[in-house]
C-alpha cells in the first residue's frame, strides 16, 4: 500500500503545474453536457453542463490532451467540486484573447518568448489551450488554423465578465 501511495504522489507531482490556473468550458455540442473522465480517454465520471451559459474549471494538471480538474463554476454561482478529479480534453476548453487596446501582440514559438513567430491584431477571440508554463500559453486558433505562445497578460479566462 505504501509502494502505492509513492507512486500515486510522484506521479501526480510530476504532471502537475507549479500554479493551478483557470480556464473557460466551451464545449461546442450544445446536445448534451461535457464529459469528465476518470483518465484520458477512459470512462466518464461526471458531467459539467455549460450548455446555456459558459463555466470555468479549475485545472490543477495536464497529461496529454487533457486537463486534469477538481472544480468548475458557472456565471453567478459558487464554485462546485467533483467528487473525484478528472479530465477534460483541450477541444473544449480555452480562453480569450482580450486585447481591448487593439494593439498587434507578439506571439511565439516557445513558452521562453524565443521565436516571434510573428504580431497579431486579435482581440476578443475565444482560443483553445493546449499548454501553459512561464506564465504563457500555448493556444489554437482555431479560425487561422494556427497554433502559438502567448502571454498571460493579453489573455481573459472569465467567463461571465469581459476582462478590460
Amino acid at each position: 500500500m505504501k509502494k502505492l501511495l509513492f507512486l500515486f504522489f510522484a506521479f501526480y507531482s510530476i504532471n502537475t503545474y507549479a500554479q493551478s490556473i483557470t480556464l473557460i468550458l466551451n464545449d461546442p455540442d450544445k446536445q448534451a453536457p461535457t464529459n469528465v473522465r476518470v483518465k484520458p480517454g477512459g470512462s466518464v465520471i461526471a458531467t459539467i453542463d455549460s450548455r446555456a451559459e459558459l463555466a470555468t474549471v479549475h485545472v490543477i494538471a495536464k497529461e496529454g490532451s487533457y486537463f486534469y480538474v477538481d472544480s468548475y463554476e458557472n456565471c453567478g454561482s459558487d464554485e462546485i467540486k467533483l467528487t473525484t478529479p478528472g479530465y477534460i480534453h483541450y477541444s473544449v476548453l480555452g480562453i480569450f484573447i482580450s486585447n481591448y487596446a487593439n494593439i498587434v501582440i507578439p506571439v511565439y514559438a516557445s513558452s521562453n518568448k524565443s521565436g516571434l513567430v510573428e504580431k497579431l491584431k486579435i482581440s476578443d477571440v475565444f482560443v483553445n489551450v493546449l499548454d501553459y508554463k512561464n506564465d504563457m500559453y500555448y493556444v489554437l486558433y482555431k479560425k487561422l488554423n494556427k497554433k502559438f505562445w502567448v502571454e498571460s497578460k493579453y489573455l481573459c479566462n472569465a467567463a461571465c465578465t469581459n476582462c478590460n
